[in-house]
């Protein structure tokens, strides 16, 4: 766990203003994971909510375009790309974070998500049928199906502090279900019906 005086040096060294609200992605930087559509969603909630980073942790060949489109929709000056991280380094970009976001419809593993809510943030995602047993509607998180959708749940979120809180230890509670103790004992107990 990073302290706060480390997340505040990482937040400087990474140009994100003091006041800004992290909207987290990380991952691959591929067409499937649709980061366009959150570039797109940023810019319509930048034009009521200013104070608003889109932090897109990870690289790959999609890179040049999302660059290029946040230019093209004015709002590069909101959209951080960190390019490849040391795994090592992961959790303390987890960390820097206030909202886990994604529009992938693609996914074949929910680690991301799994890592996000382990690390104590509430997600607004996608609708998305591999985030059924790691987002709890209400409860950690919100699915989204619409554009304004998006918007209005991204308002809820940040007009409720108290909620944030108390959805980023729902997210830890829920991680840790899967947690790999969990998950072996969860597996010998399978074993063991089957021996039975």
């Amino acid at each position: 766990q990073s302290s706060e005086d480390e997340r505040m040096r990482h937040h400087k060294q990474l140009g994100i203003p003091e006041a800004h609200t992290v909207l987290l992605n990380l991952g691959r930087v591929g067409t499937e994971e649709n980061l366009g559509e959150l570039i797109e969603l940023l810019a319509i909630a930048l034009s009521h909510k200013p104070n608003l980073t889109l932090l897109i942790v990870g690289d790959g060949p999609a890179r040049a375009d999302l660059e290029a489109l946040s230019v093209k929709l004015g709002v590069a000056d909101h959209v951080i790309f960190t390019g490849m991280v040391d795994p090592s380094e992961v959790h303390k970009y987890y960390q820097l974070g206030d909202i886990f976001v994604s529009a992938s419809t693609s996914e074949t593993q929910d680690l991301t998500y799994i890592e996000a809510a382990a690390n104590g943030l509430p997600l607004l995602c996608r609708k998305d049928p591999c985030l059924d047993d790691v987002l709890v509607e209400g409860k950690n998180g919100f699915e989204y199906e619409a554009d304004d959708a998006f918007c209005e749940l991204l308002d809820t979120i940040l007009q409720n502090p108290q909620w944030c809180q108390t959805a980023g230890m729902q997210s830890s509670q829920i991680a840790s279900a899967f947690d790999k103790t969990v998950f072996a004992e969860k597996i010998e107990d399978v074993y063991e019906a089957v021996l039975a």
